[in-house]
């Protein structure tokens, strides 16, 4: 009823070919997110960890709307789709990527209101950075052979700014599996019954 795509594929594969590959229906990773919601099907598989760092968010009460949203990494299933789902929320945000120098990540990071780290480069982020009071969720995670252990794209003491952060390991990680659940469930129910109705929030 779904398929997921175990990323990152190894340098021989296209990765264009093999998101298109996937069947709109059965898109439980939300590779096709975007574009079928700007298409207007609001009711689109949305990317599993994107939704579990918003989900993360909703709980414990982080509005993006008028806020400054930096977010640091644009792959296509997690910076570009959490980037767009913060826009829908009404956030002003900011995408920060490898091309971009280090003085303006520097200087956007300063400015974040919400930050989201999802580039997967251990350390590119110095917590001295960051505004006091930012939210920090920390999506971006790599094991490190030096500390045999995940760890963040952000380095030092988050919590001297922060006024709330998630962890790593333990903060998005745990949220995206029922995120991927959910999608899976639906798709099903959909396949089956063709039935658009059905209450995500179940």
């Amino acid at each position: 009823d779904g398929i997921q795509i175990m990323w990152p594929f190894p340098p021989h594969i296209d990765s264009a070919r093999v998101f298109n590959a996937v069947p709109v229906e059965k898109d439980v990773d939300g590779i096709h997110y975007i574009g079928q919601t700007e298409l207007g099907k609001e009711d689109a598989y949305p990317p599993v960890t994107p939704a579990a760092a918003m989900e993360l968010m909703k709980e414990y009460g982080v509005n993006p709307r008028g806020k400054h949203a930096v977010v640091v990494g644009r792959s296509p299933i997690v910076g570009s789709p959490v980037a767009y789902m913060l826009r829908r929320e009404g956030a002003a945000v900011s995408v920060v990527h490898r091309d971009v120098e280090d003085d303006i990540l520097k200087e956007l990071v300063g400015q974040a209101d919400i930050l989201v780290t999802c580039a997967g480069n251990p350390g590119c982020i110095d917590a001295e950075w960051l505004k006091e009071g930012v939210e920090v969720i920390n999506v971006g995670t790599t094991f490190s052979e030096d500390f045999d252990c995940l760890v963040s794209d952000v380095k030092g003491d988050i919590g001297s700014k922060a006024s709330r952060f998630s962890p790593v390991p333990g903060g998005v990680g745990p949220i995206s599996s029922p995120m991927l659940f959910r999608n899976t469930v639906k798709a099903a129910w959909d396949q089956a019954n063709d039935h658009k109705s059905f209450d995500m929030r179940h």
